[in-house]
């Protein structure tokens, strides 16, 4: 895998730097009625992401620096929900209001950053 195919956010420009190939297609955005986002919004590309100590950072101007862990995993199945994306239902679980809260304004809609249940798996 090469930097210019790994992408952690679904939506998101790809990685630059170091890659992990653990958080490759891990996250999605999603709305209020959890649909993913579609790849279009110019804002998302705008967003610059990165590895940095097993964090995925995300950066976007105007915006603090959001530091997301990387390995952390639920065990919790009743914390799962569903997403949808192209009309296939993933488990996903939400990473929490600090990255809804930075997404939302970034993007100036309710928005939230969720992770893909580990037995889910997405392609580019």
């Amino acid at each position: 895998m090469t930097t210019s195919d790994f992408q952690p956010i679904y939506q998101c420009p790809p990685i630059a730097g170091p890659v992990k190939p653990a958080a490759q297609l891990r996250w999605l955005l999603v709305d209020e009625q959890s649909q993913a986002l579609g790849r279009d919004d110019p804002a998302l590309k705008q967003i610059e992401l990165s590895i940095r100590f097993d964090y995925l950072v995300i950066r976007a101007p105007g915006m603090l620096r959001l530091d997301i862990p990387v390995d952390v995993l639920e065990d919790d199945e009743d914390a799962f929900e569903q997403a949808q994306l192209d009309g296939r239902a993933l488990r996903v679980v939400s990473e929490g209001q600090l990255a809804d809260a930075w997404f939302s304004k970034f993007l100036e809609r309710p928005i939230r950053l969720v992770k893909l249940h580990p037995d889910e798996e997405l392609t580019a």
